[in-house]
C-alpha cells in the first residue's frame, strides 16, 4: 500500500476484489464484463481495472473478448491450503500413538515464510493423549530441527537468502542438510548442556514434497535409536496417508 493510499481505501478495493471473485465463482466458466458489473454493482471501468490487476497475478484469466473466469493461481493456493489442513487431520492418530509409546511431547510443524511454526502439539489429559491445535513459537528455519527438515530439499540458490539473513555458514548448513536427507531425521540439542532435545522427521505429500515436519521433544540425551525409528515411522505413516508411495 502506498503512503497516499488510506486504510479505508485499501479495504474498499479488497472488498470489490472479493466481490468480483465471488461473482466469477458462482456464475460459471466464463462471465462477461457486463454481467460482472451488474452482479457486483461496480461501474464497468472499475470492474475492468480490478479484473485486469487480478489477471496479472493469475487469479483471473481472460477467456475471450470481454469475458473472464477464475485463474489457476487460485487452484494452486487452494491445493496448498488443502495439503496443510489435511496433514493436521491425518497426523492426529500417529501423534497420539507416538506420545503413548515415548511418553514425550509430539508436535507438528509447518513452514511459514522463513520460520518453522508449531501447529499441533500432544498433551496428557485425564481422558488420554490429546492433540491440540496451536499457533506455537516461531523459529528460524535454520535454527531448529523442524526447520532443517522443512528445507532439506531446497537447492543452494533457495538456501542462500536464509544463510545471508541468519549469518549461517553455507557449508555448515549444507552438511547438516545432507545428514538430514541421508538419515531421514534432524536432531538438535544433543550436547550435555542442552536441557531439551528435539528430533524431527519429514512428512511428504503425494508428489514427494515436504509439507510438514513431525517432532519429538525430549529431555536432553534421552532420544534413543528406538524412539528415532518410531518418529520416522510415524512421519512415514502420515506421508502414506497423504498419498506418498515412496517411489
Amino acid at each position: 500500500m502506498s503512503e497516499s493510499t488510506s486504510p479505508s481505501t485499501s479495504i474498499q478495493v479488497m472488498a470489490r476484489m472479493f466481490s468480483l471473485l465471488d461473482t466469477l465463482a458462482h456464475q460459471g466458466d466464463s462471465v462477461s464484463l457486463k454481467t460482472v458489473s451488474e452482479r457486483t454493482g461496480l461501474h464497468p471501468s472499475t470492474a475492468h481495472r480490478i479484473l485486469n490487476d487480478l489477471a496479472v497475478g493469475g487469479f483471473v484469466e481472460r477467456s475471450g473478448p470481454g469475458t473472464y473466469r477464475l485463474g489457476l493461481r487460485l487452484l494452486q493456493l487452494g491445493n496448498l491450503v488443502k495439503s496443510r489442513l489435511d496433514v493436521r487431520d491425518l497426523a492426529m492418530r500417529p501423534m497420539q500413538e507416538l506420545h503413548r509409546l515415548t511418553g514425550q511431547t509430539v508436535a507438528l510443524h509447518i513452514r511459514q515464510d522463513d520460520e518453522s511454526v508449531c501447529v499441533e502439539r500432544t498433551s496428557n489429559e485425564r481422558n488420554g493423549v490429546q492433540v491440540n491445535r496451536v499457533m506455537g513459537a516461531r523459529t528460524s528455519l535454520v535454527a531448529c530441527a523442524t526447520g532443517k527438515v522443512l528445507i532439506s530439499q531446497w537447492t543452494a540458490a533457495q538456501l542462500h537468502p536464509l544463510t545471508q539473513a541468519n549469518g549461517t555458514r553455507a557449508d555448515t548448513l549444507h552438511t547438516e542438510l545432507q545428514s538430514v536427507r541421508a538419515n531421514g531425521l534432524a536432531v538438535d540439542g544433543d550436547s550435555v548442556e542442552a536441557p531439551q532435545q528435539q528430533a524431527a522427521a519429514p512428512i511428504l505429500d503425494d508428489q514427494g514434497h515436504i509439507v510438514a515436519s513431525l517432532a519429538l521433544n525430549t529431555s536432553s540425551l534421552r532420544l534413543s535409536a528406538e524412539w528415532g525409528e518410531a518418529l520416522k515411522s510415524a512421519a512415514s505413516r502420515i506421508s502414506t496417508s497423504l498419498g506418498w508411495s515412496g517411489r
